[in-house]
């Protein structure tokens, strides 16, 4: 959701740079993806989605500075909000490392390693209970950055008023 959200509001701020630099990390991610495909010897392309494909990788896109925010770490550090922050503490529990395991064992003890078949977050808060307020905050974030995009920008004074009463705006 960080990443759909933060993309919407890059494509509000910047317009056609970002729509630009957008397409130019598609056409290499996509380049993977064909690469693979073929190399598996797995799964194929249809004739019409090879030609696309194709058509994809030799596109001639050129490159501009707006192309480092397609790294997610410079896009939501360019967009400010805090979004930042909640990515980097959101993917130190939903991705692999000692972060997201800790909360399944205690070494505490010097001679035995103690499993959890749930998570314990002792102390700490439970991050769950941080859920509904990043789903409003994303959710709301997002319908922003879709607003600047409408002709008129038909939701802007709801909007404003939803971010007040949530304490985003």
């Amino acid at each position: 959701m960080i990443e759909y959200m933060s993309q919407l509001q890059w494509l509000a701020r910047d317009g056609e740079a970002a729509a630009d630099s957008m397409n130019k990390h598609f056409q290499y991610s996509h380049g993977k993806l064909r690469k693979a495909v073929d190399e598996g010897g797995i799964f194929t392309y249809d004739d019409e989605v090879a030609a696309a494909a194709d058509s994809v990788a030799t596109a001639s896109l050129p490159s501009s500075p707006t192309d480092t925010f397609n790294g997610t770490a410079h896009l939501l550090g360019s967009l400010g909000n805090g979004i930042q922050e909640v990515w980097i503490s959101e993917t130190q529990l939903s991705h692999s490392g000692i972060a997201a395991a800790r909360a399944f064992f205690d070494d505490s003890a010097s001679d035995v390693i103690h499993l959890f078949d749930a998570p314990r977050y002792g102390s700490a808060p439970n991050p769950a209970e941080a859920s509904p307020f990043m789903a409003f905050m994303l959710l709301y974030f997002g319908i922003q950055a879709f607003n600047e995009l409408m002709v008129d920008q038909p939701w802007t004074a709801e909007l404003d008023r939803i971010g007040q009463m949530g304490g985003l705006a």
